[in-house]
């Protein structure tokens, strides 16, 4: 005869959610980010946003299609000017005389693609052992950003 008994309801289990934002894993994909922008543009990743290019012939600033054929920024491609002013004949960039994107983008990354790749490759590893290394300081830090909805 079988169990006459009714069975018990399980309770629910609560789901745990981990929050959306991990400044370890933000700071991961900018450097990442700022590797590939390199080797593409010819630029880091804030100069790529912003415009403005260190280290160029015209200077630090930003300086459309003067800081270099093989300087490609966000701002250049929309068709933005130095005064800010923008042009559909300027949307996609300026380049040199001899020169346009493909062949930009080209040389960038022949100038740029070992080191970006070796960036993409080594930068995770090295934050997953800095993780397991600084354990004990980052679990202090945990504590500090724990109603925040921060991680580390």
């Amino acid at each position: 005869m079988g169990n006459l008994m009714a069975r018990r309801k399980s309770s629910k289990r609560r789901r745990r959610t981990t929050t959306k934002l991990s400044l370890t894993g933000l700071a991961e994909t900018l450097i990442i980010g700022s590797a590939a922008t390199q080797m593409f543009f010819g630029v880091n990743l804030a100069s790529f946003l912003t415009g403005v290019t260190h280290g160029s012939n015209a200077g630090t600033g930003f300086y459309p299609s003067q800081d270099g054929a093989n300087r490609i920024t966000l701002p250049e491609l929309l068709g933005i000017n130095a005064a800010g002013q923008w042009s559909a004949s300027r949307v996609g960039g300026t380049y040199g005389a001899n020169s346009s994107f493909n062949t930009a983008v080209m040389d960038n990354i022949r100038a740029n693609a070992m080191p970006a790749l070796t960036t993409a490759v080594l930068v995770p590893i090295g934050f997953r052992f800095g993780k397991k290394i600084f354990r004990k300081p980052l679990s202090g830090v945990r504590k500090a950003l724990k109603g925040t909805g921060v991680t580390v």
